[in-house]
This record gives C-alpha cells, structure tokens and sequence, in this order.
C-alpha cells in the first residue's frame, strides 16, 4: 500500500481518492474545499498533504496558464511553484497534460514528473467519455435529431474513431475528413462516407452538426462561412483548437469549445482509468525505476501532431 496526496483536480480527482482509500491506500486531498459532497482526509495546508505522501497525484489538464495549478474546487489559488517547494526528490507527481511552463518549474525544484497522458492507454480510454459527451451536447443543442442527419467528424484519430462509430450507431450519416490513406482505409471499411482533407471545404455545407477533434485551427476566415447558418460546430481538440472563434463570431457561425469532457461526462468511470494508469506507473517504477519513465523529451507541445490523426484529445 502506498500514501498518496491528491492536490486539486476536478471530479476526476475526488473520484479517484475514493478508489485509493476504498483499496486500502492512505490518501490526503488538498484543493477541493468547496467540493459538493464531503471527502476523505481534508489537508487545508499542501505542505502537511504532501509530507508523507510517495506520490502526488495533481489535475489534468496540470495547469491552464502554466503558473496556477487547475484547482476549481478550491477557494483561491494554488502556484504550482508553491506545491514543488514541498515536494522531495523521493517523491513522484503525477499529472496530466503537463505544460513546457511547469516541466521548467519541475526541473528547478527538482521534482520528478511523470504525464500519465503521454501513455496510450489513457489516451484511448478518454476518448469514450469524450465521445459520449460531445453527444450529449449535440442532442442538447440542437432541434434536431443525429439519425439521419450528416454529422462531420473532423479527424480520425482516437475520439474521431470512437465518436464516428457511436454516431453511425445511432443511424446518423458520418463523413470522416482524413489526411491519410490509413485513415480512410479505416473509415471506409466501417461505413462512413471519406472527405479527404483536401476537398473538406466542399462538404461542409451539407453538414448539419461538425465534430472537429484536430488541435490544429482548420476552419477559420477562408472556410467557415461555408457552413450553414444553423449548423453546430462542437470543438474537442485540445489547444489550440480547430476553430477560429473570431472568424466565426463575425458571420455568427455557433461553436461550442469543450473542455475536460471526461470530468465533466464521466468523472467516475475515467477516474478508474486514472487508477489503472497509475498503478502501472506504479509498478513500472518500482520494477526499473524512474529514470526511464521522466526523462521523456515529450512535452505538451508535442501532443497537437500536424495531421488529422494526431493530438492530445480532449482532457
């Protein structure tokens, strides 16, 4: 058994100490004073949360600007340069989407960090919340129904496949914008009709709701007004987005930006995929040790890849 501190987060987090300590782990929480149900093991001071703790578990995404740690449960404001000053050389943090800011924080501070959302498994595993969120959107903000309507998905990567195959279920007509023949391959044998991203201008008129998942800004002044007038655009991708918001405010296109999807949809369920990534960082840790698992040249930068099947998703 190990002691865990769990330092701001949203549901995601709250869910997740509970699992720690119903499997037996001591767990101190820190930032989540004004949550709306009681927790376990309420730490008012960081310092006292993170003494005795070998692992810190911290939000996802980590921090928002780099500097304020992503707390929305807490009643002011936790610097991440405030939380290193208390974390040992010993001790590991764990966190998700981690900017270049913080990693120079980190190295500073000697403090080792491991992003559990460089690991696939996670990744993957978002994109069902994320998926069945950005649904839930769709039928709430629209006067129409997903089954028999076209729906655009932007993207064919992790979310692009998960979302695309839940849309088809439900009887909607899916056209995946790709960049590759893999992609469309893929898309093809699964039924849904293949934009190449080349020719997506031309079919965004005919869409009546576009799922983009792209962190890469695909629809801005030279495009956009191309959409119909009543069309929904749900944005999924990480920063910075697939969507000029200016562009589209100008000639009142609707987009939706979402954020933390998972937290938001399914707080419960991703916090058990949360465990299972720790544990395996856990275990991979205690068998081979640190070195191999922080001294990654990966940072956040790198998770928004430039083609359509890249990027960190929705976190």
């Amino acid at each position: 058994m190990y002691n865990f501190a769990i330092i701001g987060g949203d549901k995601r987090n709250a869910a997740l100490a509970e699992k720690l300590f119903r499997r037996g782990h001591a767990v101190c929480m820190c930032g989540f004073v004004n949550y709306e149900k009681s927790l376990i093991l309420q730490c008012k001071n960081i310092g006292k949360a993170v003494q005795n703790a070998d692992f810190i578990i911290g939000p996802t995404p980590c921090s928002h600007n780099g500097g304020a740690l992503n707390a929305p449960f807490h009643n002011g404001t936790i610097y991440v340069s405030e939380l290193f000053q208390w974390i040992k050389p010993h001790q590991i943090f764990i966190a998700g989407y981690v900017k270049d800011e913080v990693y120079a924080l980190a190295k500073s501070h000697d403090v080792h960090i491991v992003d559990m959302l460089l690991r696939e498994e996670l990744l993957t595993l978002n994109a069902i919340p994320t998926a069945e969120g950005a649904i839930k959107i769709a039928i709430e903000e629209t006067d129409i129904t997903l089954h028999g309507n076209h729906v655009m998905v932007i993207g064919y990567g992790r979310i692009g496949t998960i979302l695309s195959r839940m849309l088809h279920g439900m009887g909607a007509k899916v056209s995946a914008v790709v960049d590759s023949p893999t992609a469309a391959a893929l898309a093809q044998s699964a039924g849904y009709d293949i934009i190449p991203y080349a020719q997506m201008n031309d079919y965004l008129p005919a869409a009546s709701i576009i799922f983009n998942t792209v962190p890469e800004i695909l629809l801005d002044a030279s495009n956009i007004h191309r959409i119909g007038k009543d069309t929904l655009v749900i944005d999924l991708a990480s920063p910075p987005y697939g969507v000029d918001v200016t562009a589209a405010r100008d000639i009142g296109r609707r987009v939706l930006f979402t954020n933390s999807l998972p937290g938001k949809v399914a707080p419960v369920t991703t916090a058990d995929y949360i465990f299972d990534t720790v544990m395996e960082i856990i275990r991979e840790y205690m068998q081979s040790g640190l070195q191999a698992h922080t001294q990654d040249t990966i940072r956040c930068s790198d998770y928004g890849e430039s083609n359509l099947e890249g990027g960190a998703g929705n976190v």
